[in-house]
């Protein structure tokens, strides 16, 4: 785990930030300490400039535009820019990184990755934390995380940590046509709806998440999707009315060959699952995703490797060719009855919250 240092007087080398870069940060979960009397919070964020775009980035743009086959007027839209644009932008490594939370000043140790990211984990006394925290449900609360320029003065860059605590509900979601419309089993398709199109939501599953967290569920969404697309993700779930909750995405970097990565789609969701079972062992953990890709798969592993917190797995059935029975008994195998809920649309799924 990297600790923070809190700073208690301004300090010029706090942060090595330019006026010409941009910060993002992506929400996060904080956890309670061992003694129970104060919290680690997690911050995790990007760092990235625009300017000129080099000559592999330009390269590695016209393969993309290639497999996609689309005319080349779409390559011309906002919206296509607008998709584009983090993708191209220069990672910055090698910045120092404060956040504010409250009346706190605290120094990230690590300086941004190659990939422009950072992370860290602040530690945080219960009074210290108390007073700027927003009441979410009975077992969630909701920090704010505010970048701070040199001088130790907000930039106005907010992000947010979900606090947790030891038990309660989380459920875990996956994004690519378990809450939005992709078609990842079509690699084309996928990169135009990523691209090209304007994101759609599944009918229905907003207001599924919605009144689970009126009954005090916590949301966390891992995916497959790159970094590069939370801020458009974001925007969506905001307009659609999805709860709000920690995200888990994938990193990527346009240089690492950007078809074999986008295509590929290989990620960490099991690692990321895994970790967040083990960091709340009391709570009871609900799994959404679909059969497209390896769902299925990775919640059937987390459930055996977890069956006292693994409440429900609920995956949404599209018509693919791996959709068979054999599939299914093989990433299902030695799990309760009943645990496994196959569904094709929101309403297929009480809006009571699972309970074992």
């Amino acid at each position: 785990m990297v600790l923070s240092s809190v700073l208690t007087r301004r300090n010029d080398s706090l942060t090595n930030l330019r006026a010409d870069e941009q910060v993002v940060l992506f929400p996060t979960i904080g956890y309670r300490s061992a003694d129970g009397r104060g919290w680690h919070v997690q911050v995790h964020g990007d760092v990235f400039s625009q300017g000129a775009v080099s000559l592999g980035k330009r390269f590695l743009l016209t393969m993309l535009q290639r497999v996609m086959k689309a005319p080349k007027d779409a390559f011309q839209s906002d919206l296509f820019r607008f998709r584009i644009q983090r993708f191209l932008a220069k990672d910055e490594a090698g910045k120092r990184i404060a956040v504010k939370v409250g009346e706190h000043i605290y120094a990230l140790p690590k300086r941004t990755r190659p990939n422009g990211h950072f992370l860290g984990t602040l530690r945080i006394a219960e009074q210290e934390l108390a007073p700027f925290t927003v009441s979410l449900s009975t077992t969630q609360r909701q920090v704010s995380l505010d970048v701070c320029d040199a001088q130790g003065d907000a930039l106005g860059l907010t992000g947010h940590a979900h606090l947790l605590e030891p038990a309660g509900v989380s459920v875990i979601s996956d994004i690519d046509d378990t809450l939005k419309h992709s078609n990842v089993i079509c690699r084309r398709t996928l990169l135009m709806n990523t691209f090209l199109k304007e994101f759609e939501p599944i009918v229905g599953m907003a207001q599924l998440f919605q009144a689970w967290e009126s009954q005090g569920a916590a949301f966390h969404y891992v995916s497959s999707c790159p970094w590069q697309l939370y801020q458009h993700l974001q925007a969506l779930f905001g307009a659609s009315g999805f709860p709000t909750g920690s995200f888990h995405l994938r990193a990527f970097r346009l240089r690492d060959h950007l078809l074999r990565k986008l295509l590929l789609r290989k990620s960490g969701k099991a690692m990321v699952i895994h970790s967040l079972l083990k960091l709340f062992p009391q709570r009871r953990f609900i799994l959404v995703g679909d059969n497209v890709e390896a769902d299925p798969e990775i919640y059937g592993a987390a459930a055996r490797h977890f069956p006292n917190q693994v409440q429900q797995i609920f995956i949404r059935s599209l018509t693919i060719p791996r959709n068979d029975p054999a599939r299914y008994a093989a990433a299902f195998r030695g799990l309760r009855p009943g645990i496994v809920r196959m569904f094709t649309a929101a309403s297929d799924i009480a809006h009571e919250l699972p309970r074992r």
